[in-house]
């Protein structure tokens, strides 16, 4: 597989030979039968064309390809956790502004979020569990069938997430 553009260039000729359709004349000035034979069995050749590339840095490429595709899934799964657990989050009444509570999930292939516990309180009972009620609302993440399981396993099984609403 190349990852460099390589550029082609097409000629075409008015004549072509009936009894040999798959040949390309490369020579129509010359008149000459034998040119014209050794022009149809010559090799067409891209080495000149192609810049030489190591294999070394073929795979260098490729896994930092990888791990950029790996790093923008993260992100777009992990998006979508924190919205669903902001959309499912009920601010307390009378509660001051600033509060940060830590969770952490574990959660399986499907989705289902098997158990949750605050790792790190706010200092406000109301909103520690007002963050834990979001939780129990979501439930099951629908989107976890579209994660990998490497990504899955590596990533999204067990999470923590810093509750901060403001």
């Amino acid at each position: 597989i190349l990852s460099k553009p390589v550029q082609v260039n097409l000629l075409f000729q008015d004549n072509i030979i009936e009894k040999e359709p798959a040949k390309l004349i490369v020579d129509k000035v010359s008149n000459d039968s034998d040119t014209k034979t050794a022009a149809l069995n010559k090799p067409i050749s891209f080495d000149s064309l192609i810049s030489s590339i190591s294999v070394k840095d073929l795979i260098e490429e490729e896994t930092m390809l990888i791990e950029q595709s790996e790093q923008s899934q993260i992100e777009f799964f992990s998006s979508l956790i924190i919205q669903s657990l902001q959309s499912a989050w009920r601010k307390p009444i009378n509660i001051q502004d600033g509060l940060v509570c830590d969770l952490r999930l574990t959660i399986n292939k499907n989705g289902r979020i098997i158990n949750s516990n605050l790792i790190k309180s706010s200092g406000n009972i109301r909103f520690d569990n007002s963050a834990l009620n979001a939780i129990q609302r979501v439930e099951t993440f629908n989107f976890f069938n579209n994660i990998p399981f490497s990504l899955y396993s590596s990533d999204f099984k067990n999470i923590v997430i810093t509750f901060n609403p403001s």
